[in-house]
């Protein structure tokens, strides 16, 4: 499994409310039907978010990747954002 996680801090609550409604009702949908396990936005404040998005593997999270990249470039231009990603090392889950 692989996993990326997004940190975006922007201008405004309006932004945020804005990239948040579009991720809800047009990105994640699309990435899900391109082959992401899951994806998850968490809220930080009224002006940051955080996601995590789960793939089989690097090469599926690297084609989800591919479909954003003018998305992201867009909502990079007004916030500021930092990615973090990697194959997950440990996984635990009740006995």
């Amino acid at each position: 499994m692989y996993c990326r996680v997004v940190h975006i801090k922007f201008v405004s609550e309006i932004q945020m409310k804005m990239v948040t409604t579009y991720m809800e009702h047009t990105m994640l949908p699309r990435n899900l039907a391109a082959g992401q396990i899951s994806g998850e936005v968490f809220k930080i404040s009224e002006t940051e978010v955080f996601t995590v998005s789960k793939h089989k593997n690097k090469t599926s999270a690297d084609k989800v990747m591919a479909l954003m990249q003018e998305e992201l470039k867009e909502i990079a231009s007004g916030s500021k954002m930092t990615k973090l990603e990697g194959p997950v090392l440990i996984t635990a889950s009740p006995a």
